[in-house]
């Protein structure tokens, strides 16, 4: 079958391909915020550290997303109705996650008086609501932690409204000119190697940290859209899987890990994502509980580290078995996932136009 074919309807793997990837943020970061290490990292031992758990994870969703957002542009009747579905999708739960951070959790666990933590910098760390993450800290909160973010995980949402405002605003393009989104592939690629290793500056106000984690999350995103685009031209395929597969491990011994990833891992997401022969049905039975997974695990891990973890000597920095986070963080995550999910973006989606 071509991916369109394997496409038609529902019944595939990139809901729990994502919830997969939600759960290896979450791995990566209980490693960071419990022992400020990420040595153990089983994606950085087996990519000889030229990648962690959680940017892997962040590639694929960029890959997936670029697929569906694209999906979605050409299926929606107006850009209107097509930004209100993206709306929907994730700003609710971001909105609901930032303002208990701020004026729940912070209050809670801050090491200032309230007066002194309501005239600390909130507005800052608000301004997460509407997707710049310029600020995940509160007044006081989490100090003598390794990583004193409240939310870790947050920082990519504007990268992704980006690409979704970028694929409004090209679709007059790629969608006469299929072989546009290759050429940008191709473009993004080169910008991203010039960032990470031949030391591109800054353009005007954009800078180069910004263009690094643009030029990367967007080549990933872009590759996701050239495989829709493609959809009636890639066969789902044993042979290219193997080749893929060999592509891949060779590229990450001998080369930069993101650009291999791009060109085969991408093949491989999607193989699983569409092939027939495995689909976790009942996952969908479920809900999708991936964004309230990857939205709200940093805030629960850290609160972990500060109930429960213990002053190190390194200036007392505070420490806790990773291991145990990453439990303890699923037993109380995945039900609030269950109930955001069911009672929160679910309903906000039937809002959709």
């Amino acid at each position: 079958m071509t991916i369109n074919e394997a496409a038609v309807g529902r019944k595939n793997n990139l809901n729990i391909i994502r919830l997969v990837a939600a759960l290896m943020v979450l791995y990566m970061h209980s490693l960071s915020v419990s022992i400020g290490s990420q040595t153990a990292d089983v994606v950085g031992i087996l990519t000889q550290g030229k990648e962690l758990a959680g940017g892997l994870a962040v590639d694929i969703f960029f890959i997936i997303s670029g697929f569906l957002i694209c999906r979605s542009y050409d299926r929606k009747k107006s850009v209107a109705s097509y930004f209100w579905a993206r709306f929907l999708r994730i700003w609710p739960l971001t909105c609901v996650v930032t303002l208990v951070c701020a004026f729940i959790l912070g209050p809670l666990l801050t090491e200032y008086t309230y007066s002194q933590y309501m005239h600390g910098d909130i507005l800052g760390f608000l301004k997460n609501i509407y997707f710049d993450s310029s600020n995940t800290l509160l007044p006081g909160v989490f100090n003598k932690h390794y990583n004193h973010s409240l939310n870790g995980s947050i920082w990519t949402l504007q990268y992704e409204v980006l690409c979704y405002i970028l694929v409004a605003l090209t679709a007059f393009v790629w969608r006469k000119f299929k072989a546009s989104s290759v050429i940008v592939t191709i473009g993004l690629a080169v910008m991203y190697i010039m960032y990470t290793y031949l030391g591109a500056g800054d353009i005007g106000p954009l800078s180069t940290g910004f263009l690094t984690n643009f030029s990367r999350l967007a080549m990933f995103f872009a590759v996701g859209s050239v495989f829709y685009l493609y959809g009636d031209k890639i066969i789902l395929s044993n042979k290219l899987l193997v080749i893929s597969i060999a592509g891949l491990i060779i590229g990450t011994l001998t080369t930069d890990f993101a650009v291999t990833f791009a060109v085969f891992g991408s093949y491989i997401i999607f193989y699983i994502a569409f092939q027939k022969r495995f689909i976790a049905t009942w996952y969908d039975k479920v809900g999708d509980l991936s964004f309230g997974v990857y939205l709200m695990a940093f805030p629960i891990q850290q609160t972990l580290v500060e109930v429960m973890g213990k002053p190190t000597e390194y200036y007392g920095t505070m420490s806790m078995n990773p291991y145990l986070n990453m439990a303890i963080t699923l037993i109380i995550l995945l039900p609030l996932s269950w109930l955001s999910w069911h009672f929160l973006e679910s309903k906000c989606l039937k809002l959709k136009k």
